[in-house]
C-alpha cells in the first residue's frame, strides 16, 4: 500500500502553449521546466483532461 503524502501542485505551460500539472517538489525551477521534468508531469492537453477557456 502506498502512503498518501501532501504536496503542492503547479500548472506549467511550455512555449508551445501546452499545459502540464506538476508536483512542485519535483521541479528545480518552475519558471524554466526541462523536457525531462515535463516527462514526470501530467499533460493536461493530452486529451485526458479539459480546462476552461
Amino acid at each position: 500500500m502506498v502512503e498518501a503524502t501532501r504536496s503542492s501542485m503547479v500548472y506549467v505551460y511550455d512555449w508551445q502553449g501546452n499545459a502540464y500539472i506538476c508536483d512542485s517538489g519535483s521541479l528545480r525551477d518552475p519558471s524554466t521546466v526541462s523536457d525531462e521534468e515535463k516527462a514526470g508531469c501530467t499533460d493536461l492537453d493530452g486529451g485526458q483532461f479539459t480546462r476552461n477557456d
